[in-house]
């Protein structure tokens, strides 16, 4: 675990009861922000779920 960005995290909560995009745009703009902890693996398989399939 990284050194926590109180600022960042201060000025943007989460949402109450977040969809599931709103949770991956919070994780995403967090990991640029601030390394307190890892991305979720739940998130992080919403997004590999999402992305792109090479030859689509």
């Amino acid at each position: 675990m990284g050194k926590i960005n109180k600022l960042w995290h201060e000025q943007h909560a989460m949402p109450k009861n977040p969809s599931l995009q709103q949770r991956i745009d919070w994780h995403v703009a967090h990991n640029k922000e601030c390394q307190c902890r890892p991305i979720p693996a739940g998130i992080l398989k919403a997004l590999q779920d999402r992305a792109p399939k090479p030859g689509a």
